[in-house]
């Protein structure tokens, strides 16, 4: 079976070895990244790496990541394979009930979209730079059900190639006409069915105001990392919103330390194995040691920048996001769902 993931990459030097090596572990046969405005050797590291596919994006109108999965439909990598996902680096699939790789989920499945809820991770009270792992490193997170903010219900998903599918989006495929093909059989993260007006309407991105499912798969999402990787992060931008702020609402609204969360570890001996083969590659310890140096100067540079210190320390203030209880997030979406008609 082959398996494809297809992700945008910036600047990503620290982290995507890890990434990679974590998913290739768990099943996935081919990975296709796009890069853009690279600084820090990413493209460099990425050419070295077997099943990898880089593809440096042209400069465009558009947001790199719309760029990329427009693109990324109809590449020979895709259509090839058999399921195919878009997941970011950041987000890591994290596997439940015994599941051994991603082919025992999908065969557990049976379905032609799985989605893989997002789990929340906060940066778990670390501010430095590190080249620990990641999944050792920030192992709290949001609570399960997380009303407040709504993107705490959003998923991603992994789908069939040859389903009812014209094209990619960012957290689920774009259905086919549905006057000419039936839509998808799509299951939660407990392989479940989902209710029919979910699964007709590809447009709907999240499973908000109820308990969700996530006992097969869930995707653990390290979206602000430390104090000091976020800082990184903002210089980067956002891969889908040019014209969003990687700023202190943003921090806040994903810094949930609520609870330890370290069920990813039953996958790590493994990610562990696959990432010491990846590094015994030649040229590929060196490559990632320049781009953890290319990091380390770049933040020392902001830090000289009076109102990045400052957002820095602003981050270190507001150090855990509140888990805010069921009737006030509730108020707070029916008041937000007012006052935008």
């Amino acid at each position: 079976m082959k398996i494809t993931l297809v992700t945008t990459m910036r600047n990503e030097g620290p982290h995507l070895l890890e990434w990679i090596a974590h998913h290739r572990a768990a099943g996935v046969t081919g990975f296709l990244v796009y890069t853009n405005d690279c600084d820090d050797g990413t493209e460099a590291l990425l050419e070295l790496l077997p099943d990898v596919v880089h593809v440096p994006l042209e400069d465009g109108a558009k947001p790199p990541q719309w760029r990329a999965l427009k693109a990324a439909w109809d590449h020979p990598l895709v259509k090839a394979s058999d399921w195919i996902g878009c997941v970011d680096c950041d987000e890591f699939m994290n596997l439940g009930n015994g599941l051994r790789g991603v082919p025992d989920l999908i065969a557990r499945a049976e379905a032609d979209v799985i989605l893989m809820p997002w789990r929340l991770f906060g940066h778990s009270g670390h501010i430095t730079l590190s080249d620990d792992l990641t999944l050792e490193r920030f192992t709290h997170a949001a609570p399960e059900t997380l009303l407040y903010p709504a993107l705490g219900s959003f998923f991603k998903s992994l789908f069939r190639r040859d389903g009812p599918f014209r094209q990619f989006g960012v957290h689920r495929p774009k259905q086919k006409n549905p006057e000419r093909h039936p839509p998808p059989k799509v299951v939660d993260g407990s392989g479940a069915p989902v209710v029919d007006r979910l699964a007709a309407n590809d447009t709907q991105i999240m499973l908000w105001g109820k308990p969700i499912a996530r006992e097969l798969v869930q995707l653990n999402h390290y979206s602000v990392r430390s104090a000091a990787d976020f800082m990184l992060k903002r210089g980067r931008g956002l891969p889908n919103h040019r014209q969003k702020q990687v700023d202190l609402t943003y921090w806040v609204e994903r810094n949930f330390n609520t609870v330890e969360e370290r069920t990813i570890a039953l996958m790590l001996p493994a990610t562990k194995a696959m990432l010491e083969d990846l590094m015994d590659i030649p040229g590929v310890a060196e490559a990632q040691v320049q781009a953890r140096a290319w990091h380390q100067a770049r933040l020392a540079h902001l830090m000289k920048e009076p109102e990045e210190l400052k957002l820095f320390g602003r981050l270190l203030l507001a150090e855990n996001s509140a888990h805010l209880p069921d009737p006030v997030a509730m108020e707070l979406v029916r008041l937000y769902g007012h006052a935008h008609g």
